[in-house]
């Protein structure tokens, strides 16, 4: 994974009787589209943590004293500075902290692809059904479940090489479409796709763009996403395992061959996987 160099701030409040002390450890060049992982520590016990980034708001169980870290995401259409706040809930009070992340550009690659008029501008009859498959995938994306499921050490689906990186810009026909939002790994039909961590599966569905796919919800606003399947092998509202086979490669949807498109989302916004598996 890549390796974040942070600024250390310490935050002191007195309270009646007492003194909170968190230490926050926020990474310093964090680009757009990029996950982060933000350090916490403190010697003494905090009840929670209530975290409020790109508009959103999360409460994390707290793990301290001690170490903790928060997952969190520069999203791919966001540079500039944003407010990231904390509350630390103390048995005597609480504890506020509020910075200014700074999220610079990223340049990332161009793709241009030559495919039949009818992969690159869809029918008329199927704009309603695209309209409602995307609010379904977007409403399942921005939930936020209480639990957490998952750990730090994050699993690849599929051991294929990537074919497409996240972030590249899309030309179709030179057409400009939006942003890879994912990462396309190369895989024969029918290789068995794993759930990158334990959560529970918010959304299946066969759907125009993403062919058959499965969206797991793993806690505190992470999501994953596995899009062109061939086949799904779990139920909407199962409750999964780390390393559980959740479907099989295919080609699906709009696709021009077998392939796995898999997403990362952090409250929301999408980031790139790959440093999150450990590439």
């Amino acid at each position: 994974m890549k390796k974040f160099f942070g600024i250390l701030i310490l935050i002191c409040l007195f309270f009646p009787g007492s003194v909170g002390a968190v230490s926050v450890d926020i990474p310093q060049g964090i680009a757009q589209g990029e996950p982060f992982w933000v350090e916490l520590n403190s010697e003494k016990n905090v009840s929670s943590i209530y975290v409020k980034w790109m508009g959103k708001a999360v409460t994390y169980p707290a793990d301290l004293p001690g170490t903790q870290k928060i997952l969190l995401g520069a999203g791919l259409d966001h540079t500039g500075d944003y407010p990231l706040e904390f509350f630390f809930d103390f048995e005597d009070g609480t504890l506020s902290s509020k910075y200014t992340v700074s999220i610079g550009e990223k340049e990332y690659p161009e793709q241009r692809l030559t495919l039949p008029e009818s992969m690159v501008t869809p029918p008329q009859e199927v704009i309603d059904r695209i309209v409602r498959e995307r609010e379904k995938i977007v409403r399942a994306l921005n939930a936020i479940e209480n639990d957490r499921f998952w750990s730090e050490n994050f699993i690849r689906p599929v051991s294929g090489d990537v074919s497409s990186p996240f972030g590249v810009r899309r030309f179709l026909n030179d057409h400009p479409r939006s942003p890879h939002r994912g990462v396309d790994f190369r895989g024969p039909e029918g290789t068995p796709i794993k759930a990158m961590e334990s959560g529970k599966v918010t959304l299946t569905g066969d759907f125009y763009y993403g062919g058959k796919t499965v969206i797991l919800d793993h806690g505190l606003g992470l999501q994953t996403v596995y899009m062109h399947l061939s086949e799904i092998q779990v139920n909407q509202g199962e409750y999964i395992s780390k390393e559980d086979i959740i479907g099989l490669v295919g080609m699906t949807g709009r696709s021009t061959g077998p392939h796995l498109h898999f997403g990362v989302y952090v409250l929301g916004e999408a980031v790139d996987p790959l440093p999150l598996v450990g590439e």
